[in-house]
């Protein structure tokens, strides 16, 4: 029996609820985008208002309407995610050379982050990058040095979590090996935060993906909801998208005289 079959239906109701109540904060987001971007394409009396002020004003409005977008993304494909998920302390548990000389270089304020919980609570990589500094373009063979990094991760209880890495690589031959790496610091993030640093249609993307998995023994365990999830991300998808087509033509209009 699965564990939708167990539920009361109370809890089935409450459930339902909380999915329209996040509908319709997705419906006043988007419905807040838009009329932002038809204010930027109307413009703006120059004389009327301190631009610098309302330049803030309407990026953290923005801010603020993307994030609860991002909200009910992240609900909508959480049931796959946690098919795949992972702990995020296993990306870095592989063993490697001397990392305890590494973790003790980082100091005390490393190793107290290392001990977050969230660390070991199955987790879904949304974005990241290493930066193998200088490796690329000054290293030659026998060559040692550092890399940075910092990845975002959606937790299957829906938490946003952000990780920074320190870690050292080698030049052996042709070949650039990453010889170890420990985490240095990590923190939950709020939506809001998570799209003020992501490109946000890379994000989406990601997401998407989630939702359209094809791994080999997963398909029987997918929700019985799985299409219509699809159909509703795709309904947030394709009414962003609309947004940004016309913010697009909105800012190549920046700077044009009025009449």
């Amino acid at each position: 029996m699965s564990s939708d079959d167990q539920k009361t239906s109370e809890e089935k109701d409450a459930e339902r609820e909380a999915v329209a109540q996040r509908v319709e904060q997705t419906s006043n987001a988007l419905e807040s985008l838009l009329k932002e971007v038809g204010a930027l394409s109307e413009g703006y009396d120059p004389g009327a208002f301190d631009p610098t002020t309302v330049l803030y004003d309407k990026h953290e409005a923005r801010l603020q309407a993307e994030a609860a977008i991002l909200e009910e993304a992240c609900d909508i494909v959480l049931p796959e995610i946690k098919l795949v998920a992972k702990p995020i302390r296993a990306a870095f548990s592989e063993p490697s050379e001397n990392l305890a000389e590494l973790e003790t270089l980082c100091g005390s304020l490393a190793a107290r982050h290392r001990q977050a919980d969230w660390l070991d609570v199955p987790a879904f990589h949304l974005d990241g990058s290493t930066n193998f500094l200088g490796a690329f373009t000054d290293a030659q063979d026998g060559d040692t040095g550092v890399h940075t990094s910092k990845a975002y991760y959606l937790l299957v209880d829906g938490r946003l979590i952000e990780v920074h890495a320190l870690g050292t690589w080698a030049v052996i031959g042709n070949e650039l090996r990453d010889v170890r790496r420990t985490i240095v610091s990590s923190r939950e993030m709020t939506p809001k935060e998570v799209v003020g640093e992501i490109h946000l249609t890379d994000l989406f993307m990601k997401l998407r993906l989630s939702l359209h998995l094809s791994l080999k023994g997963l398909e029987g365990q997918h929700v019985p909801d799985l299409r219509e999830r699809r159909a509703r991300f795709d309904e947030i998808l394709t009414q962003y998208t609309t947004l940004v087509q016309r913010l697009a033509e909105g800012l190549r209009r920046v700077g044009d005289s009025p009449g």
